[in-house]
């Protein structure tokens, strides 16, 4: 393996380094500049070649450049130059992480801690990089980046990267800290001892935040905006174990007669939460679980919380009218047309607040929405439904490149049409099955008075077939005059990945694709700027 320091041509790089200078004042050393360059090009390659480089020569290529990168001293240069430098010290740190991951002996806290420290720097130096903010790769040619191959194609493998080791880590770390979620919840289970603190502590060793939704008795949901693609967070996530087992403690404590709540204390939401509980220990399959809270254990614990907390009739009624979180399949007999609420459990999700508050009616919003999607190629790939109190809108199921670049349009959308005239949902499934690897995606949109909710049940290939032929191909007349005086909207993404020829296309849960990144994709990010 040769690295660009063995046959890089420096004088090149002076030249290089003399136009950039004539473009924008922003070098001030040759020697740093090159420095910073061998750096950048080294460690990108070892981020490409990293399977196939031996542990000792990786070992050699880390700590040489961490040595170089530390040489880098002149605060005048980094200011000037900080795109590239703290892009390259997050290539560095990543590569550290995974060298550092992939030689472990055996995994221990003080080793996944140092892990995540890392880590958590390299993060820090990626969103320093603030590629959005500077438009790094939308300016004219910068003969140095064009030189080393800085641009979209090593920004994205590099936020993949960093991505994917977050999500090994947050797997490593869920791991560590079960075993301290088990103590302390057979503790309320069989002692009635709360230690909720004590599930904080552990989970923030991490920075995992824990939901304490129960023991707030309010929802946790808090409507958010992403500016930025490419700012990836330092949080990490608490698997459903964690999750599950966090909430146990919370709703027994709040069961305990020692308990005590406040006057107005929200009886309805808590036996909401409790369903959603139950539902969730129905689907875990880890063993513990399985075994630790068993039907016998739920009823008990319904039976402790109705006591405490007697459910009013009207409640009741309401709930047994059919109030559930599950995704509920639309009715073809039905006389309208509704997306589903709760929203299937989607790849990535995005709520922005006072969505277009000059487009005064509904249809004005649709023709917003559907011009911009037309523009993007989505021309008769356009699907609506009612929802809440306004409307869905969806696009046909399409094919697309993760790294940006153009599906042709006779493979991007099926042209197959069955018997009846109508789209025939089944090749474009077909055509998906004979492919090697490929990516799928729905783009979902949900304009209302209020943010959309998600179920935890996920999306699946059949589901978006049937939601995709349950649909109208315009916005109902009933809704293209209606006004609400706030509009929410909310995007759900759903993106299915195939692995290999003739397995079924899984919706990616990886997150590793934010809505921003499929927007920007799409070419359709000015929807929500």
């Amino acid at each position: 393996m040769k690295f660009f320091r063995l046959v890089f041509p420096i004088i090149l790089l002076v030249a290089a380094l003399d136009s950039t200078r004539a473009q924008d004042n922003s070098i001030s050393s040759k020697n740093d500049t090159i420095t910073l360059a061998q750096a950048y090009m080294n460690l990108y390659l070892v981020e490409i070649y990293f399977d196939s480089i031996p542990d000792e020569r990786l070992k050699k290529i880390i700590a040489y450049e961490n040595d170089q990168l530390k040489s880098i001293n002149d605060s005048t240069f980094i200011r000037s130059n900080s795109t590239l430098y703290n892009f390259t010290n997050a290539l560095f740190h990543q590569n550290q992480t995974k060298f550092l991951l992939s030689t472990k002996d055996e995994v221990s806290r003080g080793l996944l801690r140092r892990l995540k420290s890392i880590l958590d720097r390299g993060i820090r130096y990626y969103n320093d990089a603030k590629i959005e903010d500077f438009k790094t790769f939308d300016k004219k040619e910068n003969s140095l980046y064009e030189l080393i191959k800085f641009d979209l194609q090593s920004n994205l493998l590099l936020k993949s990267e960093i991505r994917s080791l977050k999500n090994e880590l947050n797997t490593l770390f869920n791991e560590d800290i079960y075993p301290d979620f088990q103590r302390i919840f057979l503790a309320a289970k069989n002692k009635n001892q709360y230690h909720i603190d004590s599930l904080e502590f552990y989970a923030g060793i991490y920075d995992m935040p824990l939901s304490m939704e129960i023991t707030n008795n309010k929802p946790d949901f808090q409507p958010f905006s992403f500016g930025d693609p490419n700012f990836i967070s330092t949080e990490y996530l608490a698997d459903s174990r964690l999750d599950i087992l966090s909430r146990y403690v919370q709703l027994k404590y709040l069961a305990s007669r020692r308990t005590r709540v406040s006057r107005n204390f929200n009886k309805q939401l808590l036996h909401e939460q409790f369903k959603d509980f139950k539902s969730s220990v129905r689907t875990e399959k880890d063993r513990f679980i399985k075994e630790e809270l068993n039907p016998k254990v739920l009823e008990s614990l319904s039976r402790e919380i109705s006591s405490k907390f007697p459910i009013d009739k009207q409640f009741g009624q309401q709930n047994s009218a059919g109030t559930s979180a599950m995704v509920q399949m639309p009715s073809k007999s039905s006389q309208y047309y509704f997306f589903p609420n709760p929203a299937p459990k989607a790849s990535a999700y995005f709520i922005k607040l006072a969505f277009k508050p000059t487009l005064s009616t509904l249809g004005q919003v649709d023709s917003f929405l559907s011009k911009s999607l037309v523009d993007a190629g989505y021309k008769n790939q356009l699907h609506y439904y009612y929802d809440m109190d306004g409307f869905a809108l969806t696009t046909s199921l399409e094919k697309f490149n993760i790294d940006g670049s153009p599906v042709p349009s006779e493979e991007r959308f099926t042209q197959n049409l069955g018997g009846d005239g109508k789209f025939s949902y089944f090749e474009i499934f077909k055509s998906m099955f004979f492919k090697v690897e490929s990516e799928v995606r729905m783009f979902a949109f949900i304009v209302a008075s209020n943010p959309a909710t998600m179920s935890n049940v996920a999306m699946t290939p059949g589901f978006a077939q049937q939601l995709l032929k349950n649909s109208y191909d315009t916005l109902p007349d009933p809704l293209k005059e209606k006004s609400l005086s706030n509009k929410v909207l909310s995007l759900f993404v759903y993106h299915f990945h195939q692995n290999d020829i003739g397995e079924v296309p899984e919706l990616d849960l990886s997150g590793n694709l934010t809505v921003q990144d499929h927007l920007k994709n799409a070419g359709l990010l000015k929807i929500i700027q």
